[in-house]
């Protein structure tokens, strides 16, 4: 009786979250329809970038409007031609920076057992394809050896790296002073790793960041406590069914 409950239970919350998520993107599809033009390319790449988290991306790049657009951990590519897809759909004359050792996934290397599993000529062959590789500079190299000689002010920054607690430290340290006061951050998977939540929990304890909240898997935050407008939308979008049930978590 109490496996059969605990699937019912199982099943209901998948199903309410997927309804949730799929609500998600449709009412913020619906904010700027120009975001399916993005899309419809970079969801062609392999990889764990999904709709929810573009769109939810998208809304903010399109009230920034950055120039410099950089993002650390990059696979192969599906996040950076979105970014740059992006960049041209919006009419932004920018250029985005992927940062990548291009040596393979943690979770891919882990499960295999092996140590390196090359993707630099899949990165490249898919900007290629999609015809992309102009709008994008990228570094091969760790995030923390390309810091070395960065110079430029970065408008938005996406933290996708190595998901262990001491990357993600390293990497807010390292990249967020670097960060434009009006700038955003995005950490990828901040709720939905344990490593990389204690990292972004440790940068706001030291006041790297301030942190404007949790969407989607992805944590939002700046140099400065102002919230950008487009922010407060997907905060807002983020299980709108559940929000109100007494008990739901809304804090980190």
């Amino acid at each position: 009786m109490e496996e059969r409950l605990e699937r019912i239970t199982t099943a209901i919350r998948s199903a309410l979250h997927e309804g949730q998520t799929n609500w998600s993107i449709q009412f913020l599809t619906a904010k700027d329809p120009r975001f399916t033009q993005a899309w419809d390319v970079a969801k062609q790449i392999p990889g764990w970038f999904e709709e929810v988290n573009a769109v939810s991306q998208f809304l903010v790049i399109a009230d920034l409007r950055p120039r410099c657009i950089v993002e650390i951990g990059s696979y192969l590519g599906r996040s950076t031609v979105f970014f740059a897809k992006t960049l041209e759909v919006l009419g932004i004359d920018g250029m985005v920076t992927a940062i990548d050792p291009h040596t393979g996934d943690r979770q891919h290397l882990e499960n295999l057992g092996i140590s390196e599993l090359p993707s630099l000529e899949m990165f490249r062959s898919h900007l290629r394809a999609t015809g992309l590789q102009d709008r994008v500079q990228a570094i091969v190299a760790s995030s923390h050896d390309a810091v070395a000689d960065w110079k430029d002010p970065i408008d938005y920054l996406f933290i996708d790296g190595w998901h262990s607690y001491e990357a993600v430290v390293q990497d807010g340290h390292d990249w967020v002073p670097r960060l434009d006061d009006r700038g955003v951050v995005l950490f990828d998977d901040a709720t939905r790793i344990s490593d990389v939540r204690r990292g972004v929990d440790e940068l706001v304890a030291d006041h790297t960041i301030c942190l404007y909240g949790d969407a989607f898997g992805q944590a939002f935050a700046g140099r400065r406590p102002d919230i950008p407008p487009s922010v407060r939308t997907v905060l807002r979008s983020f299980r709108p069914l559940t929000r109100h049930i007494p008990g739901h978590r809304t804090t980190r």
